[in-house]
């Protein structure tokens, strides 16, 4: 009974960030099909998006521990395949949640904006590419609102 609740609170995340980029890339395919099926995303997602009774009888503290580590895991296993390189330390959550993966690395030192938290991060200090600076990505962020259509 232990190993399964041990399992289900591992998935949970894992698939919460599925669920996240799957709808993300639904949100933003601009006319094309989404790269994964939305039903089976879904299908997946509500297969384990409550937690177990365990798991919300655990004291809040725990809970957030829990989650943290596995969410810092899903970063090191998707950061092992290639398809999380973030540009701060620690590594941003904002994609993972998002996205499911991150280039934050990749499109700041392209010259790109990189997403919020990481923006923010820079400016508390905690940078990881050399060479660039927060008032860099600031810029580019304003240059990037710029350009955005006004509200109507």
């Amino acid at each position: 009974m232990r190993r399964s609740t041990l399992f289900r609170c591992c998935a949970l995340p894992f698939a919460l960030a599925l669920a996240a980029c799957a709808a993300y890339q639904a949100q933003h395919a601009a006319g094309r099909a989404p790269a994964v099926a939305v039903p089976a995303v879904a299908a997946i997602g509500a297969s384990v998006a409550t937690p177990s009774r365990e798991f919300t009888e655990l004291p809040d503290a725990q809970q957030v521990s829990i989650v943290r580590g596995q969410a810092d895991e899903v970063k090191k296993n998707l950061a092992a395949k290639g398809r999380y390189a973030c540009c701060v330390r620690p590594a941003c959550n904002e994609c993972l949640l998002k996205r499911g993966e991150c280039h934050c690395r990749e499109v700041a030192t392209k010259g790109g904006p990189c997403c919020g938290e990481c923006t923010e991060a820079w400016v508390e200090g905690r940078g990881a590419i050399e060479g660039l600076k927060a008032w860099d990505l600031l810029e580019r962020r304003r240059q990037m609102l710029d350009r955005a259509p006004s509200p109507p």
